[in-house]
């Protein structure tokens, strides 16, 4: 059973595209376009550059459809697309904090850290 999992995780192709249900409006997000995922309790916040959308759906549960490749969770409340990391900082208290390109900041744990050096 676990050999039937693991075949179809690796055979799973990464979203594309992210679909986002407002009111009446449904909202199809390119993943290119995300800066990055932010958990909020049992909802996923999907901030873009214009904006930003909350989703119904753990944080968890969305790395695990997103490219690894493209997306590393970095904290257990932030997963950041690489393509929008600008540079990394030491902060005051040995941890570490990911600038985008838009001048935002978010904290990056140790094990983040570990992962973040393993695809750059």
């Amino acid at each position: 059973m676990k050999e039937l999992l693991d075949a179809a995780k690796a055979n799973r192709i990464p979203l594309q595209r992210i679909l986002i249900r407002e009111r009446t409006e449904v909202h199809v997000i390119p993943v290119d376009r995300i800066d990055y995922f932010e958990s909020q309790d049992d909802y996923v916040a999907v901030r873009c550059r214009e904006r930003s959308y909350l989703k119904e759906q753990p944080l968890g549960e969305l790395e695990g459809q997103l490219d690894a490749r493209m997306f590393v969770r970095i904290h257990r409340r932030y997963i950041l697309n690489l393509s929008r990391l600008a540079k990394i900082e030491l902060g005051i208290t040995e941890n570490r904090i990911a600038f985008l390109r838009d001048g935002t900041q978010l904290p990056i744990s140790r094990t983040g850290h570990a992962r973040l050096k393993e695809l750059l």
